[in-house]
């Protein structure tokens, strides 16, 4: 490939396009930190009119595409430069193009959508492997946002990298595929993590059934006439005198199994005592995870008191509560006139362990019945940790929402 330097006429000097019109290889300039960029160029560029750095052309008849500096030439037309020198090419590629785009995407870094459009056109061109020796990418990122960009079709065009290897990542799922693919760039992470916490529950789930049956329980749909003894998540939980021919069943929350026994003939558990175990099964299940979740809030919260951030929501509780001052702070704001002391760290976790039922108890008791107390504590604490930047899982959601029907059943 010969290259010399020539001046040329800004007129006869053309982005870069493919066989049906499209742009190559050129950033989206209807985005204001692209507008921003060209500016700051022609800033830079006033005194002289031309860069300091060549722009790359190719020769394509008597015009030029632009190979390297769409910015350059964007801040020159700015400036009403009419001709400039150039590095001209006989010939290029358009994969030899977009390869020096990705690989030089260092002066001024490309917007996230504008990076994510040059790696897939990288994709055009080569292998996975190729893509990821080019991009800076691993083989296996390569490859998902190659998945991504099937199932997701022209949606890709507005989407980031990242948010693309996300997609990938759920190729298979078409659920999953959908939220993320609906979803706003910034809220990807949140579903992706969503959809990761269930994959992990489902093998989880998937790998108990298979420890249950290796110790010759099996996994049955209907246990009709059977007792339950247990109920557990964890194949540690198993008590290990069980009679024999128990078998279990998967419970309405997911990840759950309940083991149950064959009953006496004579005595065969009545219908509401099976309802009664279905609930106590169910109360034991949301306990595990209201504990599990109780943990994640926990650390969420002590990372935001470490990193000194603003809680308001939090704070407005502790400020509304009726019992916030002990007495003797009481006695001091009504001799003083002091209308309000600024929430402390303290008192915000006072307030999170009373809300959150420290006992961990949870929003049903030991039978089923719901504690209306620790559903309206939940629903409140849920919502102010939200408004401050809480994200709950799924789990977290589901004991939201049962919390809420129990409450609605109250009125």
């Amino acid at each position: 490939m010969s290259a010399v330097i020539e001046t040329v006429s800004i007129e006869d000097v053309y982005p870069l396009v493919d066989e049906f019109g499209n742009d190559l290889a050129r950033r989206d300039y209807t985005l204001k930190e692209n507008q921003a960029y060209v500016q700051e160029l022609a800033r830079s560029m006033r005194s002289k009119g031309i860069p300091d750095e060549m722009v790359t052309l190719v020769r394509d008849g008597g015009i030029y595409r632009i190979k390297a500096g769409n910015s350059r030439i964007m801040a020159m037309k700015e400036l009403g430069t009419k001709t400039f020198p150039a590095i001209v090419e006989d010939e290029s590629t358009l994969q030899a193009v977009i390869e020096t785009v990705v690989r030089t995407n260092t002066k001024k870094k490309y917007e996230a959508v504008e990076e994510s459009r040059f790696v897939r056109q990288l994709a055009m061109f080569g292998t996975d492997e190729y893509v990821a020796e080019v991009s800076g990418l691993t083989v296996e990122k390569a490859a998902k946002v190659r998945r991504a960009a099937k199932v997701v079709e022209d949606a890709a065009d507005d989407m980031s990298l990242m948010r693309l290897i996300a997609i990938g990542e759920f190729a298979d799922d078409p659920e999953a595929v959908k939220a993320l693919t609906n979803c706003s760039e910034r809220e990807y992470q949140t579903v992706a993590k969503r959809f990761e916490a269930r994959r992990k529950k489902e093998s989880a789930a998937t790998d108990l059934a298979a420890e249950l049956a290796a110790r010759g329980i099996a996994v049955v749909d209907d246990a009709q006439g059977m007792a339950m003894v247990c109920n557990l998540n964890k194949i540690a939980q198993l008590p290990e005198d069980l009679p024999d021919g128990c078998v279990a069943m998967r419970h309405s929350i997911p990840g759950f199994f309940m083991i149950l026994a064959p009953a006496p003939e004579e005595e065969p558990p009545a219908p509401e005592q099976v309802e009664e175990d279905s609930a106590r099964a169910e109360a034991e299940a949301m306990a595990e995870l209201y504990a599990e979740g109780t943990g994640n809030r926990r650390a969420w919260l002590a990372e935001q008191l470490a990193a000194q951030s603003l809680l308001p929501n939090l704070s407005r509780l502790v400020a509304e509560s009726d019992n916030r001052h002990a007495p003797l702070v009481k006695t001091f704001l009504e001799a003083t006139g002091t209308k309000r002391l600024n929430v402390g760290h303290s008192e915000i976790v006072l307030l999170f362990e009373n809300m959150n039922d420290a006992p961990g108890c949870g929003i049903l008791d030991g039978t089923g019945k719901p504690r209306p107390k620790a559903c309206e504590r939940y629903i409140a604490l849920m919502d102010a940790m939200e408004a401050d930047g809480y994200e709950p899982d799924e789990d977290e959601q589901a004991i939201y929402q049962k919390a809420t029907d129990c409450m609605e059943a109250t009125k």
